[in-house]
């Protein structure tokens, strides 16, 4: 079954260049050089933790999320757009390789990219792009098929394992192929960086910032390239210091939140919060000082949904909103992102967007932003955005499709689900249709209502999807 059945969906992107008002090409030729592309990510952020996302019950307030508030108000903020997975490294390799976990070769944490797999990454290069990767990758350790580099990265920054990655103060990074060893981090551990503030030692996510700051003043500097830098950051994940355990979310002080009543590690998952969005504004300032702004297409996203680790609650800010579920749930909760794109003159500011997109669209928008033909693609389960960001209407696609090998809804095993028009969400545990879930998103986006006794033909129909979209690669054996 084609994921995107509209017949314009098929046309080359050339063709739709050439029918399609305002679009990219125009853009380019106004500006004589293709749009850059900077993809933020945030890790384990909730859809209500973002204060322009709904959450009308979170009984501690908002979070403080100034610079992402200013940059939806420059952007198009999209109400239904998806994460690839409920957790980390599957979620990435749906973002990077453009295959839903239905088709992705890493479904679960600890796997890694093979040999055949090819990413945006690879496909910007080929389309002329100076390509970075910094903060957290997850898909490869270096010497292996999946390690950045030969995944279409020029520039490497940062962890290349998840686990490792739970280190708020490594001792090294990785700079492309290369250990770059922090001093300030050797042996470090609360006692030696400061409990509970961390200001002996170095804190990754600064360094994560300040890289990116320094490779947008050398792409700058060079000016022959566009450029394509992915942020991944690794907040606000559980972490550690000086370790890989998750014992809490260890941010470098309290910030703005030191004298609220609070547990202490809710004042650190605030406070990394906050720091994120300080980083944000930083990376956007610095677009506007180097007079790229104008220029460059930015992507704001989650790679799932909220987290439950490390001590910290996922209710105590109500960080999942309105939705069921949290980080590793299948229901709305553990995979709808929060999701702002930025393209000044392109995309209208402000403008709020109900077009479902999940993470294995962005190879294909970014592909179309970069003006590279959509036959030219490896084979993907996306579309491109590009028609929506630019204020036309959109079909939505035929589904949105996940699964997932360990889904935390009450142990009931391997899980999938599937969202198509107008307003259907279905979720299935083990392959059993017995225990198929059916839900009406518009009237209930918390997915407390099961209706699927009283639709058995849609419920039919979404089971049909899910047995098509799921080909088995090794991972959940038994379903």
């Amino acid at each position: 079954m084609a994921r995107y059945g509209n017949i314009i969906a098929c046309l080359p992107v050339a063709l739709l260049l050439m029918v399609t008002p305002g679009t990219n090409a125009q853009v380019a030729a106004a500006t004589n050089a293709k749009a850059n592309i900077v993809f933020i990510l945030a890790d384990d952020l909730g859809y209500g933790d973002v204060v322009t996302y709904p959450n009308p019950k979170s009984p501690h307030g908002r979070m403080d999320t100034p610079r992402l508030a200013e940059l939806t108000a420059q952007s198009m903020m999209f109400t239904d757009a998806y994460a690839g997975a409920p957790v980390c490294a599957p979620s990435r390799c749906a973002l990077m390789t453009g295959k839903h976990l239905g088709h992705c070769t890493v479904r679960a944490n600890g796997a890694e990219l093979n040999q055949s797999d090819h990413t945006v990454g690879q496909v910007l290069q080929q389309a002329g792009y100076r390509t970075a990767l910094v903060g957290k990758w997850g898909l490869g350790a270096n010497g292996t098929s999946g390690a950045p580099l030969n995944k279409g990265f020029n520039d490497f920054f940062g962890y290349t394992s998840q686990e490792n990655a739970h280190d708020y103060y490594p001792p090294f990074l990785w700079r492309n192929e290369e250990q770059q060893m922090i001093p300030e981090n050797k042996n470090a551990s609360r006692n030696s960086c400061g409990d509970p503030f961390t200001t002996n030692c170095v804190w990754a996510e600064d360094l994560f910032v300040n890289e990116t700051l320094s490779l947008l003043e050398k792409y700058h500097q060079t000016g022959d390239q566009p450029f394509y830098i992915f942020l991944a950051f690794t907040t606000p994940h559980a972490g550690a210091v000086g370790s890989n355990k998750e014992t809490g979310v260890p941010a470098p002080d309290e910030g703005t939140y030191a004298e609220k009543k609070w547990p202490e590690v809710e004042k650190h998952f605030a406070s990394c919060v906050h720091k994120q969005d300080a980083h944000v504004g930083q990376v956007l300032d610095k677009l506007d000082e180097l007079q790229l702004a104008n220029n460059t297409v930015v992507f704001y996203a989650s790679d799932n949904g909220a987290h439950n680790e490390g001590g910290h609650s996922y209710e105590f800010f109500e960080s999942s909103g309105p939705l069921r579920g949290f980080k590793r749930s299948i229901h709305e909760g553990g995979i709808r992102s929060p999701l702002l794109v930025r393209w000044p003159g392109v995309v209208k500011a402000g403008a709020k967007s109900g077009q479902r997109w999940a993470f294995y669209d962005f190879m294909a928008t970014a592909a179309d932003i970069a003006g590279v033909q959509s036959s030219n693609l490896p084979s993907n389960d996306g579309y491109s955005l590009v028609p929506t960001l630019q204020g036309n209407q959109q079909p939505q696609p035929d589904f949105i499709y996940h699964e997932y090998c360990a889904p935390n809804e009450d142990k009931k095993g391997w899980g999938q689900s599937v969202v198509i028009e107008p307003h259907w969400k279905a979720v299935r545990f083990n392959n059993n249709a017995s225990s198929i879930e059916l839900y009406n998103l518009e009237e209930d986006i918390s997915e407390v209502h099961d209706i699927a006794g009283q639709n058995p033909s849609v419920a039919k129909q979404m089971a049909s999807i899910m047995d098509q979209q799921h080909i088995d690669n090794g991972y959940c054996h038994g379903h």
